[in-house]
Formats: C-alpha cells, sequence, structure tokens
C-alpha cells in the first residue's frame, strides 16, 4: 500500500497475496488491525481497493469468505474478540458496504468482456449472494439489485447484465472440471452449491422469490435468450 505501485500486474499479486495470507486466518485479521491502526490508514486501504476493484476482488471475495466463517465461531473468544475490534471485518459484516462492493462487480464486467483477469469479480459477486442464501437474505440482495437500477433510472440493466453473466458461467464452469476443482478449493463451498445457487438464480419462474427475473419488470426485460447457444 505504500510502496506507490502503478503496475496492475504488479498490484494484483498484492492483493492476491494478501487474501491468501488473511484468508481463514484470524491472527492475520487481527494483525491487520494492529497495523492498520487508525481512520485515515484505513480509509487509505479502502480507496486503494476500490479504486482497482478488478484487481483487488479476489482480497474482498477472501474477507467475505474469512468473515461468515468467524461468524460461525463464536465459542472462541479470540475470534469474538477480532470480529468486535477488527476495522476490516466491520466493515465487511455491514450490508450496506457489500451491497456496494456487489453492485460494482456485476457492473464492471459483461458476457462481451469478460477476461480471463476480470472473470473472477463475476465469482466474487456469486460468493457474496451465495453466502447470503444461506442465510435467507438472497431475495433482499436481489431486491437492493433492482432498487439501485432504479435509483439510477436504469430499470433491469444490471439485472439482464447479470442474468447474462450467470448463463455465461453456466456454460464455462459446467463443462471444466479443472476450474469448478478451483472454484471449491479456494472457497471451501461446495461446487454443488455454486452451480445450485447459480440455477436458482437463473430460474424462469416469476413467483420465485429467489429468480432474477422475478425483479425485472417486463418492459425491461432484456435476457440474451439466444447467448451461446450453438
Amino acid at each position: 500500500m505504500n510502496s506507490g505501485c502503478t503496475s496492475r500486474d504488479v498490484l494484483q499479486s498484492y492483493f492476491d497475496l494478501l487474501g491468501e495470507l488473511m484468508k481463514f486466518n484470524i491472527d492475520a485479521f487481527k494483525r491487520f488491525n494492529k497495523y492498520v491502526n487508525t481512520p485515515e490508514k484505513f480509509q487509505a486501504f479502502l480507496t486503494q481497493i476500490n479504486s482497482s476493484l478488478v484487481d483487488s476482488n479476489m482480497l474482498v471475495r477472501c474477507i467475505v469468505l474469512s468473515l461468515d466463517r468467524f461468524e460461525s465461531q463464536t465459542e472462541d473468544v479470540k475470534v469474538v474478540e477480532v470480529l468486535s475490534e477488527c476495522s476490516l471485518l466491520s466493515y465487511m459484516a455491514r450490508v450496506e458496504n457489500r451491497l456496494s462492493f456487489l453492485f460494482r462487480l456485476i457492473n464492471i464486467i459483461n458476457v462481451q468482456t469478460l477476461t480471463q483477469e476480470n472473470v473472477s469479480c463475476l465469482n466474487t459477486s456469486l460468493v457474496i449472494l451465495m453466502l447470503a442464501r444461506r442465510k435467507a437474505k438472497l431475495p433482499f440482495y436481489l431486491n437492493a439489485l433492482r432498487e439501485k437500477e432504479y435509483a439510477e433510472k436504469y430499470p433491469g440493466c444490471m439485472l439482464n447484465n447479470f442474468h447474462n453473466l450467470l448463463r455465461f458461467w453456466q456454460h464455462h464452469y459446467l463443462n471444466k472440471d479443472k476450474d469448478s476443482t478451483c472454484l471449491e478449493n479456494s472457497s471451501c463451498i461446495p461446487f454443488s452449491y455454486w452451480k445450485e445457487t447459480v440455477s436458482v438464480l437463473l430460474g424462469l419462474d416469476r413467483t420465485s422469490l429467489c429468480a432474477i427475473v422475478r425483479y425485472i419488470d417486463e418492459p425491461f426485460e432484456d435476457l440474451d435468450r439466444d447467448l451461446l447457444e450453438d
């Protein structure tokens, strides 16, 4: 963070390494809080993440996954202490901040611009929604996406884009065992749950609270039904 690094490749490597060092490591979050110990330092750290989200999204994913793990370990005194004191975990625990990341992760990619470098943004957005689904909060998140579209006067834009991205995801990951294994191993979420969540999101039943299509008003529905069909 203090290196003044401008190279995207190097910056992404820094973020990826930091994410791997911190993932599920309560001591690492405690150490982070020791060094990033003022509001100014923390804001500078957030600014770096937010200004390079394609590069930093793996770190965001690691923080989200770690928070979810730690919240299930509240019988551990050390975990409870770090959860209450760590600025980074407290920040990510706030739903509005997770939603902010979700909005931007979905908006910075589309099927036409997907690359090996930025497809991870799609997987990070899925991690946020899978963890929400585990807690029966998926409808809340989908409705928040809909409200965001209307607030910005682009109804259907984000959700149509996300729907098409998820169809790409199915086409890509359901046919590549190696890539699906990597997703499972890196997230500690069974690939079957990844598949199931994507299938639920892509459901065509408008009465389903967990289907994207429910949150797109019909006049604005623009799903690319021919996407990737041979």
